[in-house]
């Protein structure tokens, strides 16, 4: 996870008073390619399963199977100039 996606998570958990322990859930989806790969939603504690990936007070919520497609990925976020947020998902350099 980058600065910027963790920052975003923070500002999104925020807004929706579920800082403590709250955070993103992220799934994988098996939509076409035009669509988005994955669902994000801001979640106040992890599903029962999930996988909890941390950095600081930052949480990240993933299906085990989801964790396990992405284990080489990091998650990084773009902002529009109307302030909303699209979650990206790279391959390290």
């Amino acid at each position: 996870m980058t600065e910027s996606a963790a920052e975003a998570i923070d500002h999104l958990t925020a807004a929706q008073n579920v800082q403590t322990e709250g955070g993103l859930r992220l799934t994988l989806t098996d939509r076409p390619e035009n669509d988005s790969p994955f669902d994000v939603e801001v979640a106040a504690h992890p599903a029962a399963g999930d996988d909890v990936i941390a950095t600081s007070s930052t949480q990240v919520f993933l299906a085990r199977e989801t964790r396990i497609r992405l284990a080489d990925k990091i998650l990084d976020v773009r902002k529009d100039i109307d302030g909303h947020y699209t979650f990206v998902i790279t391959t390290p350099a």
